[in-house]
């Protein structure tokens, strides 16, 4: 029996396994059970000395050894102090994560700069590409097989794109078609009245000095000023494609004139969907606000995750609530029917919560069919699993 089809056996990992200043992790070769609760089955890191795991992202790399890459930003802050990107990888045959390293192969240029939002995505002919935005520029590193370091990054840039800008999502790598070959959309957003939600266009150029080369960009949904419409603002696109179709998803907020008494910042606003043809820089984004229960959901900090048969995909989103203005709990939701004129679903679950406000920002990985992994982070100071990333286990029957 291959490696390939053992997993089908469904290794989970042992929750509540030791984690020790090698970052290791046991699991067991028991089946997954027929039904299981939605729960924490493991810990990839327990930062010490102040900092604290955010952002993290994870990938199957589908190797002999069936690894798992998982980065993260590790700072003392979300924002404003200096951090850095780490990088494990799970062995399941050794069943351990590696200790953590820093990602990048030469740490020292970026020692004083905080690097943020790091996202993986493994290409076709198995490297992985980790976009992150630091400074209101985005860059790229990639990682082959045989490497213990990304290489060193390079910003993503177009002429006329705004000054500065962010990224959440990872990029996109297109499936070949006609002329079409090699192509991968690159998600950004910036702020202000002229800013939004965006995507670049690149080439993917393996074996060459340059892996990606951007060739151009385009705005999905622009911010809005005006004060009938709540000063919106929109951030955080995250790809997936399903058949020729390009399939956003959009954190939407609005800046208040005048806020409710004790809230400050920006504001939830339903979340956005948008759509159109992967291989064309000028059709119409068919844009409009999914559904839960009949209503729009409140989501932010967000990953789209295709699962299920590839040829006829769901999607499922995991996302920060931002219903409690007090704290956001992460949650996974299922759409059925991606194309669909509308998407609409009923159930919501609760995956996560550490109590605190910064929080969200998960990636999921579909582990076994039907079984689904998602990353969560604690820098609730008052929680016994605070400065801890952890994996949290659900399936396709709990949605």
């Amino acid at each position: 029996m291959n490696r390939r089809k053992m997993r089908k056996i469904a290794r989970v990992l042992h929750r509540g396994a030791a984690v020790a200043a090698t970052a290791v992790l046991a699991v067991t070769l028991a089946p997954q059970p027929a039904q299981a609760a939605i729960d924490i089955i493991g810990t990839i890191t327990k930062e010490e000395g102040g900092y604290e795991p955010r952002f993290p992202s994870f990938v199957e790399l589908q190797d002999t050894n069936d690894r798992i890459m998982a980065v993260w930003h590790r700072a003392l802050e979300h924002a404003g102090t200096v951090g850095r990107i780490e990088l494990s990888i799970f062995d399941e045959v050794a069943g351990t994560w590696s200790a953590p390293v820093p990602a990048l192969s030469k740490q020292t240029p970026w020692a004083d700069i905080d690097t943020r939002d790091p996202h993986l995505t493994r290409m076709r002919d198995g490297k992985v590409i980790m976009t992150f935005f630091a400074q209101g520029k985005v860059y790229y590193s990639y990682w082959q097989p045989g490497w213990t370091r990304f290489a060193d990054p390079v910003e993503l840039r177009v002429a006329g794109m705004p000054a500065s800008v962010a990224s959440h999502g990872g990029v996109l790598p297109l499936t070949n078609t006609a002329s079409n070959v090699d192509e991968v959309l690159v998600p950004f957003y910036a702020d202000g009245s002229g800013g939004g939600a965006y995507y670049m266009r690149a080439k993917y150029q393996p074996g060459t000095g340059a892996l990606l080369s951007p060739q151009s960009f385009r705005r999905i949904i622009a911010n809005d000023d005006s004060p009938a419409t709540e000063n919106l603002r929109y951030t955080e696109p995250v790809l997936v494609q399903v058949g020729d179709t390009v399939i956003a998803g959009i954190r939407a907020e609005a800046i208040l004139a005048s806020p409710p008494a004790g809230q400050t910042g920006r504001h939830a606003r339903p979340f956005v969907l948008a759509r159109w043809n992967a291989y064309s820089d000028t059709a119409a984004f068919n844009i409009h606000r999914p559904l839960i229960n009949g209503s729009g959901f409140l989501a932010s900090s967000h990953h789209l995750l295709k699962v299920g048969d590839p040829s006829n995909p769901d999607i499922f989103i995991t996302y920060g609530n931002r219903y409690d203005y007090s704290h956001r709990p992460t949650r996974g939701v299922l759409f059925k029917e991606p194309l669909a004129a509308t998407w609409t679903a009923t159930v919501t679950k609760q995956l996560y919560d550490s109590g605190h406000y910064d929080q969200a920002n998960p990636s999921s990985i579909e582990r076994e069919r039907d079984w689904y992994w998602t990353l969560g982070f604690n820098v609730n100071a008052n929680s016994a699993d605070y400065a801890k990333l952890q994996i949290v286990r659900s399936q396709r029957a709990d949605f």
